[in-house]
């Protein structure tokens, strides 16, 4: 497997570091009224602990709300799948075509490192987090590529016996970041509010500028804001669509090879942008390759907000500053996504070692369940909602998947 892995996973980079200049591929649709949609699921108990040894008589999957009936369910335990049926009428069932998972599921793994939006300290911060990660990776037996595509990094092995390869790689790593330091800081959500009309962030703005830049009028700070949040929503969307270009080819790299499927990016997160044009293609492809999404918030603790340091602090009050939230929504999207996929996020923490552990604990101890969806006459997202009626625990599952192919009646 290892050749077969190194070899995809340059293919991974190669298209990445083109950025957002090539068109991606059309995503791959749902011919619902035929195929059997796959669900990806980890259940939870109150301490955020793995649950396993519940049978498919545990749980409801729905669609738009309604109750589908559950054509397949196959129950992992730290990587095993379980083979031993229970009660009568309980026992393991698998779509048409499909054949039954190996005895052991090797956890595959893709660790997108976002060093374009990690800032130096960051990335440096990072990295004894990351190589705890790769030995607690050849503990299990895993596969991974790590891929840093800003720092010319594309790396794929199982991790075992190559542990200090990928230590090396990890060691290379370098934060790209530079903050605004200007006089005209506007964040990316910021400049997304500004272009949809939101008067309330423009006038906040403006009151920062008059801040920053005595001399300034209204008129000219807000005419200022204008431009300058055209120019911020302009680089944002060209990072977000390079990372969307690594994300959609790890998901196609991962369709491709056996065992149990994730994707982790390790950023410090990207704005919601409701314009988004890619955001539908990464949700779809993420559930045609079966893999989640998940994301670890590389930032740490939240703080002392953007705006209120030494450089900027004296000069804007509450008004000017930013606005309570900021610290969430700066990564809105990156929570969106792994909501969306049936990640996971960790955030809000400095201990990053033990945030990456708790992702991985996921891939061992896990379920998946299909259902045949029902026709649908026109194009758009599908709520899938996955229920335990087992109390006090938690199941994380995708939010659902984007058709744009509807049946014909």
């Amino acid at each position: 497997m290892s050749r077969s892995v190194v070899l995809a996973a340059s293919l991974i980079f190669a298209a990445a570091s083109s950025g957002s200049s090539q068109q991606a591929p059309k995503p791959p649709t749902f011919a619902t009224s035929t195929e059997v949609v796959l669900v990806d699921f980890v259940v939870t108990d109150n301490r955020e602990r793995a649950v396993a040894g519940l049978t498919v008589k545990d749980f409801v999957v729905k669609e738009d709300g309604k109750e589908r009936p559950i054509v397949s369910f196959v129950a992992f335990a730290n990587g095993s799948a379980s083979d031993q049926p229970g009660p009568e009428g309980d026992v393991v069932v698998y779509p048409p075509d499909q054949a039954p998972p190996p005895p052991k599921s090797l956890a595959v793994t893709v660790l997108f490192v976002d060093d374009g939006q990690l800032s130096p300290a960051e990335a440096s911060r990072l990295k004894p987090a990351l190589k705890k990660l790769i030995l607690t990776l050849s503990e299990r037996n895993g596969a991974l590529a790590l891929v840093a595509p800003w720092s010319k990094i594309s790396l794929a092995r199982e991790v075992l016996g190559n542990e200090a390869t990928f230590a090396a790689a990890v060691d290379q790593i370098k934060g790209r970041r530079i903050d605004d330091h200007s006089t005209f800081p506007v964040s990316d959500a910021e400049a997304y509010a500004v272009e949809r009309g939101d008067q309330a962030v423009l006038n906040r703005l403006t009151m920062r500028f008059i801040a920053l830049n005595p001399g300034f009028d209204s008129d000219q700070a807000a005419a200022t804001a204008r431009g300058r949040s055209s120019e911020v929503a302009h680089e944002a969307r060209t990072r977000r669509a390079d990372v969307s270009g690594v994300v959609l080819r790890s998901l196609d790299w991962l369709a491709k090879q056996p065992g149990r499927h994730s994707l982790v990016m390790v950023s410090g997160g990207y704005a919601n942008d409701p314009e988004d044009p890619r955001q539908e293609e990464v949700v779809t492809r993420s559930l045609r390759a079966n893999a989640p999404i998940h994301f670890l918030d590389a930032r740490g603790l939240d703080g002392m907000g953007k705006f209120q340091g030494v450089e900027y602090g004296p000069a804007l009050d509450r008004d000017a500053g930013e606005e309570p939230m900021a610290f969430s929504i700066a990564a809105e999207g990156s929570s969106n996504l792994a909501q969306d996929t049936g990640g996971i996020t960790i955030r809000n923490s400095n201990d990053l070692a033990r945030g990456l552990t708790r992702l991985f604990d996921t891939m061992t101890t896990y379920y998946i369940l299909g259902y045949e969806a029902p026709a649908h006459p026109k194009k758009g997202f599908r709520k899938i909602k996955v229920e335990s009626k087992v109390k006090g625990v938690r199941v994380m599952a995708r939010a659902g998947y984007f058709d744009d192919s509807p049946s014909a009646h």
